[in-house]
């Protein structure tokens, strides 16, 4: 998969976890065009980077424990203290990081 098409898919879910409009597991894969079992391993990579997600069979939505927020680019280190991962674009471009940090 590409870089591009990772991180699009990253802030997809973001987008529709922050607003709690996710739906089961099954419906959540179907509106980012994936299987259940790829929405479950973004999930678990999502968790790794930090952020806190539930799911609430109450709200039929994935949700924050704690507010988040997704911050992509060379520069994210600068802007935010937590864990980071990289993701390594080629030779061309310098790595890009990805931060899961709680908003103060």
């Amino acid at each position: 998969m590409s870089l591009m098409k990772s991180i699009g898919r990253l802030t997809t879910m973001d987008d529709l976890i922050r607003n709690e409009i996710t739906g089961n597991a099954q419906e959540f894969a179907a509106k980012i065009g994936i299987c259940r079992s790829m929405l479950m391993e973004n999930i678990r990579e999502m968790k790794d980077l930090g952020a806190e997600i539930e799911y609430c069979p109450k709200r039929r939505s994935y949700f924050y424990i704690r507010e988040f927020r997704l911050i992509i680019g060379r520069d994210a280190k600068k802007m935010v203290m937590g864990g980071t991962a990289f993701f390594a674009t080629g030779n061309i471009f310098p790595p890009v990081q990805c931060h899961w940090t709680p908003i103060a």
